[in-house]
Order: C-alpha cells, then sequence, then structure tokens
C-alpha cells in the first residue's frame, strides 16, 4: 500500500518526463501532427464542386464522402489501436497511421468514381484513427495533471490551425491548380486538378511519420489496476456512465457542429457566388483567428477553475465554449450579407475550439493509465460517429429534401439549432456528476 501511495504521489505532483523542455517538444510535434492530419481530413470539403461536377454527384453522395467516407475505418478501429495503444508503443503505433493516412490522401488523384474515392477516404480515416488515443495518452504520461490540461489544450488547437490551414492555403492552391487546367504528372497520367492536389497533399506527411519516430517513449501512470482488458475499460464506462454520457455529450456535439464547415465552400458558391479561393482564404483566416483565442480561452478558463479547485473546471470549460459557439453555427449560414455570415462564423469557431480544448482534457481527468488510450478511443468512438453520421450526410439529406441547392442553408441552420440546444441543457445538468467522478479518481489514485 506504501509503494502505491509514493507511484500515486508521484503521479499527481512531479514532473513525469525527464526534462519539461523535452515534454513540451513532444507536445508541440503532436500538434503539428493534428495540424497535418487536419489538412488532409478538409481537403474535400475544398474540392467540393469539382468533384462533384466530375463524377456527378448528389449532395446526399457528397455528404458520404466528407462523412461517413472518413469517419467509418476512423470509429471501427479507433478501439482495436486503443487496446493496441495500451499494451505497446505508442509512438510507432502513431507513426504507421500517418504514413497509412498520408498514403491513403495521395492516393486519392487515382479515384475516378464515388466509389474510389470513397476507399480512399476510408484509408485516410484508418490511419487518423491512431493519432487521438496515442497523442493523449503520450502527452497525459509526458505531463503531470496540473499542467496536461495546457498540454492537451495544445494538441487539440492542432485542430483549428489545420483546418485553418487547409482552407486559407488550400484554397488558393485549388484555385491557381483549377486555373491550369488538367496536370501531367509522370507514371500517373493527365489528373484532373482535384486529383492533383490529393496528391500534392498527401505525400509530404510521410515527413511527419520519420520525425514521430524519434520521439522517446514515456513510462505509463496513474494506474490503479494492473488490468488493461477491453472489457474492464467498458465496464469502467458503464459504472461511471453519468460522467462519461455528460463528456461524450458534449464533444460529440462539438464534433458535430464543426463538421457543419466543411459545407462552407458550397454554401458561400450558391448563396453569394464565392469562388473556392476567396472561401478558403476568409473561411481559413477565421479557423487561425478563433481557433487561438478560442484555445486561449478554453486554457485560461481552464486553469482558473482547477485554482479554484473546481472538479469540473475541464467540463466547464466545454460547456461555456458550447453556449458560444452553438448561436455562431445556428446563425452563420441564415445571415443575410456574407459579411455577417463571416462575423457569426468567428463566434462559432471561438466556441468552439474553447470547447475542443477542453474535452481530450475532461478525459484525462477520469480515466485511469491502464486504460487511458483504449477510453481515449471509445470516447473518439461516440463522438466521432456523432459528427460524421450526424453532420454533414443529414446537411446533404436535408438539402435535398427541402428543394435543392439553394436550400443548403436552411438544413445548416436547422442542424446546428437540433443538436446543440439539447447538448447545452443535457451538459448542464450532468456537470456535477462529472466533478464527482474526478473528484474521486483523485482519492483513489492518492491512497
Amino acid at each position: 500500500m506504501a509503494s502505491r501511495h509514493l507511484d500515486a504521489t508521484t503521479d499527481l505532483e512531479e514532473p513525469l518526463s525527464s526534462s519539461t523542455r523535452y515534454a513540451w517538444f513532444v507536445a508541440i510535434l503532436l500538434m503539428i501532427v493534428q495540424v497535418v492530419s487536419y489538412v488532409d481530413r478538409f481537403l474535400p470539403s475544398l474540392l467540393l464542386e469539382s468533384i462533384k461536377h466530375d463524377l456527378q454527384l448528389s449532395d446526399f453522395q457528397v455528404g458520404l464522402l466528407i462523412g461517413p467516407a472518413f469517419g467509418l475505418f476512423y470509429v471501427l478501429v479507433g478501439l482495436p489501436l486503443g487496446w493496441l495503444a495500451d499494451r505497446v508503443s505508442r509512438r510507432n503505433i502513431l507513426a504507421i497511421g500517418i504514413a497509412i493516412w498520408s498514403l491513403m490522401t495521395a492516393a486519392g488523384c487515382r479515384a475516378g468514381s464515388f466509389w474510389m474515392l470513397f476507399a480512399a477516404r476510408l484509408g485516410v480515416g484508418l490511419g487518423e484513427a491512431a493519432v487521438a488515443p496515442c497523442a493523449v495518452s503520450l502527452i497525459s504520461d509526458y505531463f503531470p495533471r496540473r499542467t496536461r490540461a495546457k498540454a492537451l489544450s495544445l494538441f487539440m488547437a492542432g485542430t483549428f490551425l489545420g483546418a485553418g490551414t487547409a482552407f486559407l492555403l488550400g484554397g488558393p492552391l485549388v484555385h491557381a491548380i483549377t486555373g491550369v487546367g488538367p496536370v501531367a504528372v509522370p507514371g500517373l497520367g493527365l489528373l484532373a486538378p482535384w486529383q492533383f492536389v490529393f496528391l500534392v497533399l498527401g505525400l509530404p506527411g510521410l515527413f511527419m511519420a520519420l520525425a514521430v519516430l524519434m520521439i522517446r517513449e514515456p513510462a505509463r501512470r496513474e494506474r490503479l489496476t494492473p488490468d488493461r482488458s477491453l472489457g474492464s475499460a467498458v465496464r469502467y464506462v458503464k459504472t461511471h456512465w453519468r460522467a462519461f454520457g455528460t463528456l461524450f455529450v458534449a464533444s460529440a456535439c462539438c464534433v458535430t457542429l464543426g463538421s457543419l464547415s466543411l459545407w462552407n465552400v458550397s454554401l458561400f458558391a450558391r448563396t453569394w457566388g464565392w469562388d473556392v479561393r476567396s472561401v478558403g482564404i476568409a473561411t481559413g483566416l477565421l479557423f487561425l483567428t478563433g481557433g487561438p483565442i478560442g484555445t486561449a480561452l478554453g486554457i485560461r478558463l481552464t486553469a482558473r477553475g482547477i485554482a479554484a479547485k473546481r472538479a469540473d473546471a475541464t467540463l466547464r470549460t466545454v460547456w461555456i465554449g458550447l453556449l458560444i459557439g452553438v448561436p455562431g453555427f445556428a446563425l452563420y449560414p441564415v445571415m443575410p450579407t456574407p459579411e455577417l455570415a463571416l462575423a457569426a462564423m468567428f463566434f462559432a469557431f471561438t466556441g468552439q475550439a474553447a470547447a475542443a480544448a477542453g474535452g481530450p482534457a475532461a478525459l484525462s481527468f477520469i480515466a485511469p493509465g491502464e486504460f487511458r488510450s483504449q477510453l481515449t478511443a471509445i470516447y473518439y468512438l461516440v463522438i466521432s460517429l456523432s459528427g460524421q453520421l450526424l453532420g454533414p450526410p443529414p446537411v446533404g439529406w436535408l438539402t435535398d429534401a427541402l428543394g435543392g441547392p439553394a436550400m443548403l442553408r436552411i438544413a445548416m441552420t436547422i442542424e446546428a439549432v437540433g443538436v446543440g440546444v439539447p447538448a447545452c441543457i443535457l451538459v448542464w445538468f450532468g456537470m456535477a456528476r462529472f466533478g464527482r467522478q474526478v473528484a474521486a479518481l483523485e482519492s483513489a489514485l492518492d491512497r
């Protein structure tokens, strides 16, 4: 019992890495991995109109490409990868995942039909499924609890930096390549502009895989028992379902709302006649401003909550972010002018970033170390199913059902209100139970 007390005290109070600087280097590297993953994830949204035209797709098929095509493998293999990451090198799993998603992004250059592109996006989801279980677990073991939320928020900032980079740089790139016309590539033949974009943005990720292979694997911390089975992880969630369920609802709402931005190119083109370059620059700038501001707000709110000894500090941050973001997401598609739409979108992205900053941090405070990767995978399984299945496809379906392309803006607003309002109410009522679970785990580790 004395040994366990010393181990738990070390976990909670002392730096977990041999070098604080090295720990922050790893956090920054993993944030860059997140950036690259989101560039590849958001890429198709910049190419929607070209892909739709060349492959003769409906809006519902487009919704499948930017939702389930990526999300299916992302959610199906996340849990097995989490199980594996609790047993073998998380660094190696992550490096392999980066290589897979980079190659599959590049493979999109050979897609000549809906099903070929659907298969390529499945492969991207397969590779990116390794990111969250490995990265959240690695960061949690590199940092003590008092600084972990800040490190995990930095990692999550990669979400918005990646999306912003994809839109800001990808928009002009797509515009420029589209103006050039088909591109002849040795060994691949003549590629349509959107196919060439997949090739150009996919292959550089292989260098990131090599960089990840160079980091050190940290010791695993904060373990209550030696049991690392998936069954035990699932039972732990079921036993504490109120705390986990509240967090799942909050983060699922955040992801679902965020998926609406995948329709931005089509929204601005159909409603205000903007080209992909203009939409990409405007959306990218909002991601790159609202994202960091929201992340900084999330870090500050969490730090103040922890300093005030609020056990629910991390989840409260998520809830406040949703209160800011939900109105923005509901209003920007139906604004009368593009300028007002962009103003509302700024609040949407700021709130989403604050909520996203708190999600993985909240999870790390209620997840024991022995199956933290598996619990992270379960977390992302739930929120990704919601975000990918309740996000783009229903918007596409509603657009078709309401009368065609011009109704996209109405469909987006219906989605935002229908998901966001119930989630905010449910999270508020679950806040106290989440706080009690945080306190209970800390007490167990300190015994």
